[in-house]
């Protein structure tokens, strides 16, 4: 069964047992040739913690593109979550547990037909937002259930959606939704995505009031929206919390849409999920020193090369505005003075660095360097070109966490066990790692 198959990737540790202790295990066996992630579920476990209790009505979809990671995804599957999949191969992983369809939503507005064919077979909803996806629909699933994605960026978000996805909600929505009537198209509901990584938490309150204009407006045509996605754009880092996103939504669905009989809501956490529960573990393998012209005792830049870079845990860092936040795991004192440094990936590729120009104190060969927040967007982009090693897993949770997960095993509402756990509710915080250890 799945609790057993997850048991078998994870090691069950004393509640007592730190992030800063098992960071230090990692760092006792020393430099390896593979990049190494601290994967701890309980952080996952908390995270969910939180939506549930702050966000009761609204489903949390695990956006799986964040970190498919098995353990990640199976844990998330224990806990009730369903799923948000952009391509045919996440909807048939996801199957493959044996999650229900209807815990699915197929989040793709511009899907391929043979991905089309595959969700019409298993009978899986899915979005569109142009009329060439609904004529799409028309000829190759003529009888889903879809929702009309329309565009609402905020311009506080790490990454931008709405320049590739996501209709004008206003004259384009009405007029797709006037070709859906028809065409014969069953439109259910409405979608957005605010961008990834989102600060702009109010953005919510006004993307969800446009949403309730436009099923006003479906209703007219003989629609009834009864199935809304609220989309991703949640932060994930440690220091973040899902209050500040839960008071506009919980506001705009309170005003909006009061009645609960017959509605569906959802969102697309990812990030939220995800980030928090990795932390990158690395190694120096390398170093080069530039020194001034003129006094060759003056260190004028360091460069500093790691078994892991942007072919593996950094993309985001180099070209998602992700900061970069390097924790040295050593003490201050046994460090040389600070100086300009740059941080190297291990390929030939002379643009993998992942930081440039920060201030570090200098460091030796085989000190390791730790990034906390590292488990969403990373490791799912990663790729063995020039040969180096893919990041592994090290993955660990802690024993009341791994107690609660046999508890809402194979139950209809482990909702209810979740909110009512002793361990969860005296031990939500997050440890946050120190710069000096």
């Amino acid at each position: 069964d799945l609790l057993s198959v997850l048991k078998c990737r994870l090691e069950v540790v004393d509640d007592e047992v730190s992030s800063r202790d098992l960071v230090n295990r990692l760092v006792a066996l020393g430099p390896q040739e593979e990049p190494l992630h601290l994967i701890e579920l309980d952080t996952l476990v908390k995270r969910h913690y939180d939506w549930i209790r702050f966000l009761p009505r609204v489903r949390p979809f695990y956006a799986i593109k964040s970190n498919d990671d098995a353990a990640l995804v199976e844990t998330t599957i224990l806990l009730g979550c369903g799923f948000d999949c952009a391509s045919k191969a996440e909807i048939h992983r996801v199957l493959g547990f044996g999650v229900d369809r209807e815990r699915i939503i197929f989040a793709q507005p511009a899907k391929t037909i043979e991905s089309l064919k595959y969700a019409r077979e298993k009978q899986v909803r899915t979005v569109f937002d142009s009329e060439f996806e609904l004529r799409k629909l028309h000829e190759h699933y003529p009888e889903a259930e879809v929702l009309i994605r329309y565009r609402f960026d905020s311009k506080n978000a790490r990454i931008n959606t709405g320049n590739k996805f996501g209709c004008d909600p206003d004259k384009e929505a009405r007029e797709l939704l006037q070709l859906a009537k028809e065409l014969g198209i069953k439109v259910v509901g409405w979608c957005f995505h605010v961008g990834s990584a989102c600060s702009d938490a109010e953005i919510f309150y006004d993307a969800i009031r446009k949403g309730r204009e436009i099923s006003d407006y479906a209703a007219t045509l003989g629609f009834n929206l009864n199935y809304i996605d609220l989309g991703g754009g949640f932060s994930g880092d440690k220091d973040a919390s899902i209050l500040k996103y839960a008071v506009h939504i919980n506001k705009a669905l309170d005003e909006f849409y009061p009645n609960d009989k017959g509605l569906t809501i959802i969102a697309e956490p990812g990030r939220f999920y995800s980030a928090a529960a990795v932390t990158s573990v690395i190694p120096v393998h390398g170093k080069r020193v530039f020194r001034n012209a003129t006094d060759s005792t003056k260190i004028e830049k360091v460069f500093y090369y790691f078994n892991d870079g942007i072919y593996g845990t950094f993309i985001s860092a180099k070209y998602r505005n992700q900061p970069v936040n390097p924790i040295i795991w050593k003490k201050r004192s046994d460090c040389g003075p600070e100086h300009d440094t740059t941080l190297f990936g291990p390929t030939c590729d002379g643009s993998d660095f992942f930081a440039s120009s920060i201030q570090l104190p200098e460091l030796d060969i085989s000190d390791f360097v730790v990034f906390e927040n590292q488990g969403a967007y990373a490791r799912v982009h990663s790729c063995r070109f020039n040969g180096f090693c893919l990041p592994r897993g090290v993955i660990f949770i802690r024993r009341s966490a791994m107690d609660l997960l046999y508890e809402v095993f194979d139950v209809q509402n482990p909702d209810k066990i979740v909110l009512d756990s002793k361990y969860l509710q005296e031990n939500n915080e997050i440890e946050q790692l120190k710069f000096d250890c």
